[in-house]
């Protein structure tokens, strides 16, 4: 089966059309312009070619981001020489004066990347995502450990021992800790901590 391409030009190349060789070279080419991106209604594609000059990169690139989890590939037909770095987002440059060899390589490659930046990007989330939960249990492990007048290490014990009695998350409980207190000082005007009832 033919790999699918979706080719998305702002201003098109004329003298060398990506859409031509990707063809030429046996792939499933699909040309759309990109400010009719959000009407398209095909979405099985494997690949996105961006065919649009270097001033107008990083805004597609955010719009083709927001709507595919594909390998990303900037067609450049820029004159002028290179100043700063693509995007962190580009996960291969086309140009015309590749030979066809050239371009397959580039897309081969480019697929790599696509697969370790979107690697990385889930393990960014991931502990991204575990050090706000860390973050939270600190904050409920201090508030608990006042609000009981122990120690930190008896307030986690606390939560742990709450957790594993009722089959839940450490985060969980620690949420409900927080939530807890919160309500406390908005119905109270006492300017003290009440205790928390680690049992209920």
């Amino acid at each position: 089966m033919k790999t699918r391409i979706l080719h998305l030009h702002d201003i098109p190349t004329t003298k060398c059309r990506v859409d031509l060789r990707l063809k030429e070279l046996d792939y499933w080419v699909t040309s759309i312009e990109a400010g009719n991106l959000a009407s398209l209604q095909q979405r099985k594609f494997e690949i996105v070619v961006l065919d649009v000059p270097a001033c107008r990169l990083k805004p597609w690139l955010h719009e083709a981001n927001s709507r595919f989890v594909l390998p990303l590939f900037w067609w450049c037909e820029e004159r002028k020489p290179a100043t700063t770095a693509p995007h962190d987002k580009v996960d291969g440059i086309l140009c015309c004066g590749m030979n066809d060899n050239e371009l397959q390589w580039s897309l081969l490659l480019g697929i790599k990347s696509f697969q370790r930046r979107l690697h990385l990007e889930r393990e960014y989330s991931f502990l991204a995502s575990k050090f706000e939960e860390k973050k939270l249990v600190d904050d409920a492990k201090f508030m608990l450990s006042k609000l009981n007048d122990v120690s930190e290490t008896k307030a986690y014990e606390m939560m742990r021992t709450q957790a594993m009695n009722e089959r839940k998350k450490l985060i969980e409980v620690a949420q409900a800790v927080l939530r807890t207190n919160n309500l406390s000082s908005k119905n109270t005007a006492s300017p003290h901590l009440k205790k928390y009832d680690y049992t209920q």
